[in-house]
C-alpha cells in the first residue's frame, strides 16, 4: 500500500467516519507520523476497532491508536 499523502488522508477520513467519527482530528496527525506504515497503520486500527465493534464498553484511546507496531519493512530503523 503506497497511496499519496492526500489519498492516504481520504482513507484515513474515510475509516473515522465509519468507525469513530470523534477521532477525525486525528488524521493529520496519523498521517504525519505513519507516512511510510500505510499498511500497518489500516491493519493496526482495523485490529483495535475490531474489538470494539458491537460495544459501546470500549473506549480507544489516542495512545492505542498511535502504536502502530514497527514492521521489519517499515523504513524505520
Amino acid at each position: 500500500m503506497n497511496y499519496s499523502k492526500e489519498m492516504y488522508k481520504q482513507k484515513l477520513n474515510e475509516f473515522f467516519n465509519r468507525h469513530d467519527q470523534s477521532k477525525l482530528h486525528l488524521v493529520d496527525k496519523i498521517a504525519d507520523q505513519f507516512p511510510d506504515q500505510q499498511e500497518e497503520v489500516f491493519k493496526h486500527l482495523t485490529a483495535i476497532y475490531a474489538k470494539k465493534e458491537g460495544t459501546d464498553d470500549v473506549i480507544i484511546s489516542e495512545d492505542s491508536i498511535f502504536s502502530v507496531p514497527t514492521g521489519a519493512n517499515s523504513g524505520i530503523a
